[in-house]
């Protein structure tokens, strides 16, 4: 967030730079923000049980692998504890 970011940032000539400056200086690069996704937080038991799927399933044939159906893929934040993330993108980019 701008307020977090001018915190945290020195200014060139002051001591701090205000939240407005770094709105300013990030829609002069041609950035926007996108609207914070909530997704879910990978906890170390996510992802120990993740890696053991994965060496389970690691020596699978292609036939054993047409016999899965896929109904539906998950996102995960491995940042954030509420999962909201603030994504600069250049115009017109996805």
């Amino acid at each position: 967030m701008a307020t977090t970011t001018a915190r945290v940032t020195p200014g060139t000539h002051n001591p701090s730079i205000s939240a407005q400056t770094v709105r300013n200086r990030v829609r002069e690069a041609g950035l926007r923000a996108c609207r914070p996704v909530v997704r879910q937080v990978l906890t170390r038991h996510h992802w120990q049980q993740c890696c053991l799927r994965a060496q389970t399933h690691r020596r699978w044939t292609r036939q054993d692998w047409q016999n899965v159906h896929f109904t539906d893929e998950s996102w995960f934040c491995l940042t954030k504890g509420d999962g909201r993330i603030r994504v600069y993108r250049q115009r017109n980019e996805r």
